[in-house]
């Protein structure tokens, strides 16, 4: 009888476990979905990744994939001699944008718009993000800077999106801008060819059927401002993520990305770059010290100074950089931007940084460069490629 029990209790607990995991799977359906497909979207790709060992198969893949690759190269005092592959075509960019937003944050503080010793609260920053849209990188960013108590300066809000890429940096100091002066910025800097950043969170919500959301405007800017202001849409917003999460796969984010981001050219962002280098203004001095980073002499490169902003995301590969050298004179800029990009390639590239070290082999090897040069075709007249003709 004791035998018997036993397995009737046994069986009565794998029926009880069998009923509690098809709940489960049942009211996270869609979780479960999601994860599916992130699996089977990390395959997307594969082979290919297993191609890129160096800078020299990154440039072929470039060669191979010219709809969905741009790279600009050029020496500021010949731009005659540089390299413009596909420098005209406008892509989603990732990261790239936060230049845009600091020139325009450097410009406000030379007009005096903005104070730097601005004290912010901390607890005001916190309204520009949610779980599963940029909280935990907004907090990892907070616990760089020194405690400084339940306000930091302005400038700080600068350094926790200069070192920590924090959203809620980046939002809050668009917001403080205004979206007006945000949409001129492209044609005051001379690049009209690039659009002006965009709040990160009312982007990523207007990509969620939400139903807190339901009949307001889902254009970014009017999505954050509404958000931060609202208390009680921020807490039913942050309620609905932290137990249904985004909801969204990777290949959801890049279709939505691929849509919806800033989107530019190299050409553009090579200008921009190009600006930054060599303005002689407190403006430029000003974005230079942002920017610039003196490379030790223990690299045993022939870099000496190096600027560099980059993103990644689903889909989209950018990264744009300038160095000045020990051998000579002089500044030379490269601009890289990738889209439709396979997951198994972007995943290779997060983990090797193989698209950074491809732009500063152009920019510190100029036998790579010309080898670049070679294969990859000029392709833009010099004017366009550089912006030098505004």
């Amino acid at each position: 009888m004791a035998g018997i029990n036993l397995k009737r209790h046994l069986l009565i607990a794998t029926g009880l476990l069998v009923v509690a995991i098809v709940v489960v799977v049942l009211r996270y359906r869609d979780t479960f979905g999601v994860m599916l497909d992130n699996l089977r979207a990390m395959r997307e790709g594969r082979a290919l990744a297993e191609t890129l060992r160096s800078p020299q198969d990154l440039l072929a893949y470039l060669l191979d994939h010219p709809r969905q690759a741009s790279l600009v190269v050029f020496d500021v005092t010949a731009p005659d001699s540089g390299l413009y592959f596909q420098p005209e075509v406008a892509r989603p960019v990732a990261g790239l944008p936060r230049l845009l937003l600091l020139a325009g944050y450097a410009e406000a503080v030379a007009q005096g718009r903005l104070n730097p010793d601005e004290p912010i609260a901390r607890q005001t920053l916190d309204r520009y993000v949610l779980p599963s849209l940029g909280a935990q990188v907004h907090t990892h960013a907070l616990s760089l800077l020194p405690d400084t108590g339940d306000t930091l300066p302005l400038r700080q809000v600068v350094q926790l999106l200069l070192e920590g890429n924090d959203p809620a940096a980046h939002d809050y100091l668009l917001l403080r801008l205004g979206q007006a002066s945000v949409a001129t910025l492209p044609e005051r800097l001379g690049v009209p060819l690039l659009e002006s950043p965009r709040p990160l969170l009312g982007l990523f919500l207007s990509w969620h059927a939400i139903p807190a959301l339901e009949g307001r405007r889902t254009e970014p800017f009017a999505l954050t401002q509404a958000v931060v202001r609202d208390a009680r849409l921020h807490d039913a917003l942050a309620t609905h993520l932290e137990q249904q999460g985004s909801g969204l796969s990777l290949w959801d984010q890049r279709d939505r990305a691929q849509a919806t981001y800033p989107r530019g050219t190299a050409q553009g962002y090579a200008a921009l770059l190009r600006r930054i280098a060599t303005d002689s203004s407190a403006w430029g001095r000003t974005m230079r010290g942002y920017l610039e980073r003196t490379l030790p002499d223990t690299l045993q490169t022939s870099l000496k100074v190096l600027a560099v902003e980059s993103g990644l995301f689903p889909g989209l590969v950018s990264v744009a950089a300038y160095a000045r050298r020990h051998d000579r004179p002089g500044v030379r800029v490269a601009v890289l931007l990738m889209d439709a990009v396979p997951m198994a390639v972007l995943y290779h590239l997060a983990q090797t940084r193989l698209e950074q070290g491809l732009v500063l082999q152009l920019l510190g090897d100029d036998a790579f460069f010309e080898q670049a040069r070679g294969r990859l075709h000029t392709t833009a007249p010099l004017a366009q490629a550089t912006g030098m003709g505004r």
